[in-house]
């Protein structure tokens, strides 16, 4: 059965459904909750809070954006939840200084722009999926790679000039995914205006 009808099923109440879709998410939701907790155990517990949200809100899931998307939100916010509430920290007692209470708040602050930053590559990544295969090879080695045009021109066997040009295609055609007025990319968009306080 595919996803699409599992998720139909289980949002109507079949439990065993449910328990088949969740099963295809799990190891993916520890992951998610360790790569914030750093805790084996607190990473555990949160993704078994994780799934009984999913659980309970799965009603109100909407086939909008993709359902991998959906459980990657809820994922990331119960495990910010838990760093705001400070269920995974070292409790600070008042006779400790102050410069320990504010390390722990940065530390707090440092983690939910990984949790962002993490997020806005995983919409870039599935922006450049969207791209020609020449597209997407030419800007992961330019952008992630940092390869220069000269190196790019032997690696490819193409002219300086195809190298420059190809380039601007790709970036404009990128760019042109990420506007796409849907999910994930709209989240993209929201992820750099909260970046950038508008």
């Amino acid at each position: 059965m595919d996803e699409s009808s599992l998720i139909k099923r289980a949002q109507s109440g079949d439990v065993g459904a449910f328990e088949v879709l969740i099963k295809n998410y799990e190891s993916t939701i520890y992951r998610i909750c360790f790569k914030v907790l750093k805790n084996e155990a607190d990473s555990f517990d949160a993704a078994q809070e994780v799934c009984i949200k999913i659980w309970k809100q799965l009603g109100k899931f909407e086939e909008k954006s993709k359902f991998s998307t959906w459980v990657y939100r809820i994922a990331t916010n119960q495990c910010l939840d838990i760093l705001r509430k400070g269920k995974n920290k070292k409790v600070v007692s008042i006779n400790q200084n102050e410069e320990w209470a504010l390390e722990l708040e940065d530390t707090k602050i440092n983690i939910e722009k990984q949790v962002e930053d993490a997020e806005r590559l995983r919409i870039l990544k599935s922006a450049l999926d969207e791209l020609k295969k020449e597209y997407s090879e030419i800007i992961i080695l330019k952008d992630v790679k940092n390869l220069s045009y000269e190196e790019i021109a032997t690696e490819k066997n193409i002219s300086l000039g195809t190298v420059k040009s190809r380039l601007f295609r790709a970036r404009n055609a990128l760019k042109n995914i990420l506007k796409q007025d849907k999910e994930p990319f709209r989240s993209f968009w929201r992820h750099n205006n909260r970046k950038e306080g508008l």
